[in-house]
């Protein structure tokens, strides 16, 4: 056997990480952090390294999070922090796998709480989380979503994709179902930006159906010139409403939970403090709906609760806040009626596995299909259950 090589972004290796630094002002996705955080690395955790100045493209952020990777950001003194949370690390080791037990952190030093900036010149953003089913068939394309959510906020659409950044494919939603579908039946990750817009798209293509998640932070536009009535957050959520209410019309989509946050105007991440996220939009899709039995008076929110899609398959839209009311309490309610432990199973990929018997039993993607035109009136069709 030959000597292994390792791989070229690899710093060192001790028993419990291993590191990459990087000097970068903008740490991208590139093709060999890529295929280093892709890789299976057991007991010892990948911790990306940097100084504070430097910040995560949405798709870095994406890709470390979903290897289990960490962020490390050492400071002017020498001290390292969780670039996201902010937790300060008393070594590189203490971000490493397995994590420190609290028995053992008599033998550690403590580490002292770090100094964290609060972030500047930010604005104002939606962030989108939605899952959608599809049956399997060949008509089936990807990247709807995207488009919708994109338009119904910033105006425009997503413009170019890709598997690593730089971002060098235009914008082609059959191109990249293809790619989805030759990588079958293996999870695809992809970015994807466009004016005002970052975010990722994951799909995995299996012979049930195809799971498509999309991950979207949508910049804000300015209210118009001596428009001050209504907050442009406000307004763009009232349009992303009507958005998601569009795709529960016309597609299968579980769940979609809408924030409103304050952020970079690159969409970019930061070892910064910034203000608290507020949710102010959930969408329970219809196969949520029905699994769980509920109805609009089993939702405990302040505001009326919108029964959206088609009759056969009622989904709900919950208002849970607004610029100037935080969503917090609602969506815990409504979170603690649904059930959390069924939530979670709900949730958990492979989710057309834990869905299997849901789509099967109901015929959903199915009756999707058939009911999912305009020229069907549905006048002949039962309210949905909990209809006003």
């Amino acid at each position: 056997m030959g000597t292994p090589i390792r791989h070229p972004l690899i710093d060192a290796v001790t028993p419990r990480v291993v590191r990459v630094d990087s000097r970068a002002r903008v740490v991208r996705l590139s093709a060999p952090l890529a295929d280093l955080l892709a890789r299976r690395r057991g007991r010892r955790r990948i911790v990306l390294v940097t100084g504070e100045s430097s910040r995560l493209t949405v798709g870095t952020r994406a890709a470390l999070v979903h290897a289990g990777a960490a962020w490390a950001v050492r400071d002017g003194r020498g001290d390292l922090r969780d670039g996201l949370t902010g937790s300060p690390y008393a070594d590189l080791d203490a971000a490493g796998w397995p994590p420190i037990a609290a028995d053992d952190l008599s033998d550690q030093e403590v580490a002292s709480e770090s100094v964290v900036q609060e972030a500047v010149d930010t604005t104002a953003q939606l962030s989108v989380d939605l899952t959608v089913l599809h049956r399997p068939d060949h008509d089936t394309t990807l990247g709807g979503a995207v488009e919708v959510l994109a338009e119904a906020v910033a105006g425009a659409g997503p413009d170019r994709w890709g598997e690593t950044e730089p971002l060098r494919r235009p914008w082609d939603r059959w191109v990249l179902t293809q790619s989805a579908r030759h990588a079958a039946p293996e999870l695809v990750r992809v970015v994807v930006e466009g004016p005002g817009l970052s975010g990722t798209l994951t799909a995995r293509v299996t012979e049930n159906g195809i799971e498509e998640t999309t991950a979207l932070t949508i910049a804000v536009p300015a209210a118009p010139s001596g428009d001050d009535e209504v907050d442009p957050v406000d307004a763009a959520v009232d349009r992303l409403t009507e958005a998601l209410s569009e795709i529960a019309r016309t597609s299968v989509p579980t769940f979609a939970l809408v924030v409103a946050r304050e952020g970079e105007p690159d969409r970019s991440v930061r070892a910064v403090t910034y203000p608290p996220p507020n949710p102010v939009v959930l969408l329970i899709g219809a196969p949520s709906v029905q699994r769980l039995g509920l109805t609009v008076s089993t939702i405990p929110v302040p505001k009326p609760v919108t029964v959206v899609g088609r009759p056969r398959l009622p989904a709900y839209v919950v208002s849970l806040g607004d610029a100037a009311t935080s969503g917090w309490d609602a969506l815990h309610d409504t979170l603690d009626a649904v059930g959390p432990e069924r939530l979670a199973e709900m949730v958990s990929p492979p989710l057309l596995e834990a869905w299997e018997d849901d789509l099967d039993d109901h015929d959903l993607l199915h009756e999707h299909r058939l009911t999912g035109t305009d020229t069907d009136t549905d006048t002949d069709e039962e309210a949905p259950p909990g209809a006003p």
